[in-house]
């Protein structure tokens, strides 16, 4: 609507002495324009929210002030002409328009700043304020309006004046400042009509011989079309999402937030000052005084805020220094900032490595945030452990490095004492160990002495928790064998270099085969088997553990399936190993259900074994073994009795079979007191309703007396050894050993 009368005000303005040139001619447009901007300021404030519904309201109240002064000098043309003077009652109500736009912009909020930030906003304002200063006063000297209007010159310099001042409060609102309150758009969108008053001044001789042709005729129009637009903006912000920013280039939005923190309107508004001084300079040949004076004001404030710009930028350089070399949760250098402390050291240097045991399982536990406190904490308790002359790191998650100079190998037992204390958690004591690699060496070995420390660390793990190793040159050697075993695993699964043997589960006393427990054997293409304890651990360090793990449950899954087809319900059950490497894995319950739909087999002809220390922190690999049984699948835990919390452990982890282990076997035959742990275990399975089976044994003394102990299943060399699968089936014929 506000196009349709700035489009009629155009054409009747061009066809006026067509028309007639009524003095009357243009103003019922000009106050259906005013009208309209009224609506479309009430629909924008209507259709938004906090900040922007205030702002809009206040603009509504400037175009209601703007529709009443119209009306008014509307009414005073009709009376007395076109050369009527202007009313007091008039001259206010356009001049408290402008007023009221004015408060709208200076109270739109700004985000919170830092000091630095407030400081170079301030010289940003100065600088647009003096430029628009120095422009204005130039235009208004150089410009004349009429003098015949009596004191209509007056109150329209007034309102000229204050209308620029709008649009300069305007600019710095929106270019400078920044507020987000309002769509960004509609306020660029009304910074025009700001400058459409100036204009009318400067247009205002030109008007002499067009009676009908009034300033106020010839702008608001334009400048109800402008807000009108805004309004629309604003409006349709205010009903639809805002659309993702682009991407530009490929790069990420982020990449372009630095150049968001510069706002363009000072330097535009210097330029527009120089090529302004520029012409004044070329028209005349000297600057006027006012000129001048505005010139220096102006090229002070750039030179200041130009070192204020230098400040920042070495504030900010330090700032991304400290971020690309400190850790962000701990405030400790991390591992880039900790080498490259370690590659200018010189003479004698420790290095240690540290690292919280469990803490993954405590972190699943307690959840992320507490995790983050736990990991404050303790790099406190290792910054306090390592002294005031110590570098000490955040290297990974968990872990944490020391440096020291000289040799201070005692560092790693100091480390261990200040763990034995709880930590302070969120008002809670935390029981956390650590384990501790640590080497020593002279300058020539300080880029190696991390590495060296991290090897001792593994080492250190490989052998338990809550314990320290110092480096040596044999764990290198390990180290390097163990590198060359895993790339000779990686290969040997390519090849199909490993086997699966199956040693029988018999049940007593009559010795028939009821379950049989898969084991893999690894026969290189060289000839020289490698024995599990070798190679398993290699697997779990590396991860292949997972893919190795993936090939022995299908083949044991098929040969399980070959023998229910076979032999039906008498067919053994096959129990599979599986590591704690494994349990963490969330894909091992599908790929487990995979593979019993592919070879079509029942999901209790085959129980998943795990060791106590895999689920007895919960966590992910309990839930696993949860899933697990879900499926159908039996579940064992293997070593029974060596582990943390065997008796807690039933409660929680849902078990279908207990191995016991050989330790207590062997024990049998004893004294009354060596068997009382074995008898108790098989008491504890039958009045749980669980299946007890005794691993290792080796001789008919230790069968028979396990018998009179009450159990009912066995397994071990004195029944068979691991054989093939082919083997498994001849022995499915007759029992192994009868008691």
């Amino acid at each position: 609507m506000s196009g349709f009368w700035f489009v009629t005000g155009a054409v009747i303005g061009l066809n006026a002495r067509a028309l007639g040139a009524a003095p009357w001619l243009l103003w019922p447009s000009t106050i259906g324009a005013a009208a309209t901007a009224t609506v479309s300021g009430l629909i924008a404030a209507r259709t938004a929210t906090g900040p922007a519904r205030d702002f809009w309201r206040r603009l509504t109240f400037t175009t209601g002030w703007l529709l009443a002064g119209t009306i008014g000098q509307t009414a005073e043309t009709l009376a007395t002409g076109p050369h009527a003077e202007m009313r007091p009652v008039t001259a206010a109500c356009y001049l408290t328009a402008v007023v009221v736009a004015i408060v709208a912009l200076v109270r739109l909020p700004r985000p919170r700043r830092s000091w630095r930030a407030t400081v170079a906003m301030c010289l940003d304002i100065a600088v647009v304020t003096v430029a628009a200063a120095v422009i204005i006063t130039h235009f208004m000297w150089i410009t004349s309006a009429p003098t015949t209007h009596g004191n209509v010159e007056a109150v329209m310099l007034v309102v000229v004046l204050a209308a620029a001042c709008a649009a300069v409060v305007g600019v710095i609102k929106v270019g400078v400042t920044r507020s987000g309150a309002v769509h960004r758009t509609s306020l660029w969108a009304l910074m025009p009509i700001g400058l459409l008053s100036p204009l009318s001044w400067a247009v205002t001789p030109l008007l002499e011989s067009r009676d009908y042709l009034n300033p106020t005729v010839v702008t608001l129009p334009a400048a109800s079309l402008f807000f009108a637009l805004a309004a629309g903006l604003q409006t349709r912000a205010n009903l639809a999402p805002a659309p993702a920013r682009p991407v530009w280039g490929g790069r990420q939005p982020g990449h372009l937030g630095i150049w968001r923190q510069v706002s363009p309107v000072p330097y535009a508004a210097v330029a527009v000052t120089a090529v302004l001084l520029t012409a004044v300079t070329v028209q005349l040949g000297h600057l006027p005084p006012n000129l001048a004076g505005g010139s220096v004001v102006l090229t002070l404030l750039v030179m200041v805020r130009q070192i204020a710009a230098l400040s920042d930028n070495r504030v900010l350089l330090d700032r991304l220094d400290t971020q690309a070399n400190h850790d962000d949760l701990t405030g400790l250098p991390n591992r880039r900032l900790f080498t490259a402390k370690l590659a200018r050291h010189t003479g004698a240097t420790t290095v240690a490595v540290c690292d919280l045991d469990g803490f993954a399982a405590l972190n699943d536990r307690l959840g992320d945030e507490a995790g983050d406190a736990l990991l404050r904490a303790a790099a406190d308790r290792v910054a306090v452990t390592a002294g005031a002359g110590a570098v000490v790191a955040r290297l990974l998650g968990d872990e944490f490095g020391v440096l020291l100079p000289g040799e201070e190998p005692a560092v790693a037992e100091a480390l261990l004492q200040a763990f034995r204390g709880p930590l302070r958690v969120d008002g809670h004591d935390l029981l956390v160990t650590v384990t501790v690699g640590v080497a020593t060496g002279d300058a020539s070995a300080s880029t190696e002495l991390l590495r060296r420390a991290e090897v001792a660390l593994q080492a250190a793990k490989a052998t338990g928790t809550n314990r320290h190793r110092e480096h040596t040159a044999d764990l290198d050697a390990t180290a390097q064998h163990h590198a060359e075993l895993a790339a000779a695993l990686r290969l040997g699964l390519d090849r199909g270099e490993f086997r699966l043997l199956y040693q029988p589960i018999v049940e007593l006393p009559g010795g028939a085969i009821t379950g049989v427990e898969a084991l893999v054997r690894w026969h290189p293409a060289d000839g020289s088997v490698v024995p599990p304890a070798e190679f398993i651990p290699v697997a779990e360090h590396s991860g292949l553990i997972i893919d190795l793990g993936a090939w022995i449950l299908d083949t044991a899954c098929a040969d399980a399936a070959t023998w229910q087809r076979r032999h039906g319900a008498g067919g053994p059950r096959v129990n599979i190993n599986v590591s704690a490497r494994q349990l963490l894995d969330p894909d091992l319950p599908g790929l487990v259900a995979g593979a019993l739909r592919r070879h079509g087999l029942a999901p209790d002809r085959i129980t998943i074994e795990i060791t106590e220390t895999a689920v007895f922190a919960g966590g992910a690999g309990l839930t696993t073994v949860r899933q697990l049984r879900d499926l159908g699948v039996g579940v064992a835990l293997d070593d029974f009795g060596t582990g943390h919390s065997s008796l807690t452990l039933l409660r929680t982890c849902p078990v279908t079979t207990l191995k016991v282990d050989k330790s207590f076997i062997d024990d049998l035959n004893g004294t009354a007191e060596q068997e009382a742990i074995a008898t108790s275990l098989s008491t504890i399975a039958g009045t749980l309703g669980l299946r007890a089976v005794a691993e290792g044994v080796e001789t008919r003394e230790q069968a028979t007396r396990l018998h009179d102990l009450g159990y009912r299943y066995a397994q071990g060399y004195y029944f068979a050894r691991p054989a093939p699968a082919a083997r498994i089936d001849e022995a499915l014929a007759a029992p192994l050993v009868a008691l």
